[in-house]
């Protein structure tokens, strides 16, 4: 476990890291075209400033993206009165806990650290599992907090964003560019900006397939990973391995893909929410059920 929280905290810097990288090397490219430093130490200032906000808000802009919505113990007191159980056990704070409006049985949880977490479970998850069910799905989920996995999926989340309105920035001035010589054929200067605009957006282009390609598919490499250990964790808080067992049967007869949550937060789901098949197997930030399944008998014999 304190491996595992030692990968994710070095994932999370190099993203981070990777970030940094290039945004400065923007900056360098942008002070070359306009021939002035200025945007060089722009960027250079703004760069520890947006991470420094990206990932402050991380946590609640995903569970928002997610469509949790929080919920007080008067209003769901059975999922309150699991989530503060098992919390307690794992010995981490309370975690806000919500409700995601959606039949699909699934569950959510993000956090930066066990002192900001949330957890989240849809109307059909509620609505389908029994009492150790739902403990031992909400036990994995305390796992992910306890293991800091979310570091790496909001990490994601915070900077593909900006790296995709960077990536949109540059298209837009290299479209501009470009236009600005095929509305009336001109040479030299106007030539020269002609072929910088397609510079620019040859580099936008490249910002967009990280943001919107690789960074995810990053994500969801490593939280592949992740999901054994947070099942094998989550029995360790619940004693009963066929409680875990159970919740996944279940949930795998039904469709899990919950309508509200976007594609950048899928690997914060308790099962996969691109459903199972090829496509799973390329995009899905899960294993297939029937493995985790499979791992989890393993687990029980030994009880």
């Amino acid at each position: 476990m304190y491996r595992q929280i030692a990968r994710n905290k070095r994932w999370s810097i190099l993203l981070i890291a990777l970030f940094c990288i290039a945004v400065i090397g923007l900056g360098v490219f942008s002070a070359w075209v306009v021939g002035d430093a200025w945007p060089f130490w722009l960027l250079l200032i703004f760069c520890p400033l947006y991470v420094w906000w990206a990932l402050s808000s991380a946590t609640t802009s995903a569970a928002s993206t997610a469509g949790w919505a929080a919920t007080d113990a008067e209003q769901q007191p059975r999922l309150h009165r699991v989530v503060e159980t098992t919390a307690i056990r794992a010995g981490i704070p309370m975690p806000k806990v919500g409700v995601i409006d959606d039949p699909a049985p699934n569950a959510f949880a993000a956090s930066l650290s066990p002192k900001n977490a949330v957890i989240g479970v849809t109307t059909g998850a509620l609505d389908l599992l029994d009492d150790s069910e739902l403990e031992a799905v909400v036990a994995h989920e305390v796992a992910h907090i306890v293991n800091h996995d979310g570091r790496v999926t909001l990490t994601t989340f915070a900077l593909v964003g900006s790296i995709a309105s960077v990536a949109g920035m540059l298209m837009v001035l290299g479209w501009g560019l470009v236009r600005s010589i095929l509305s009336e054929f001109k040479l030299g200067l106007g030539l020269i900006m002609g072929m910088l605009g397609l510079v620019m957006i040859v580099i936008g282009t490249a910002f967009a397939a990280v943001a919107f390609v690789l960074g995810p598919l990053i994500s969801s490499a490593v939280s592949r990973r992740r999901e054994f250990l947070a099942d094998a964790s989550g029995v360790e808080l619940t004693r009963f391995p066929e409680g875990l067992v159970r919740a996944l049967s279940k949930i795998a007869e039904h469709p899990s893909t919950v309508q509200a949550a976007s594609f950048e937060v899928r690997g914060l789901f308790f099962v996969n929410t691109v459903g199972e098949g090829l496509l799973a197997q390329w995009l899905g930030s899960h294993p297939p059920v029937a493995e985790r399944v499979e791992r989890l008998k393993e687990i029980g014999r030994g009880f």
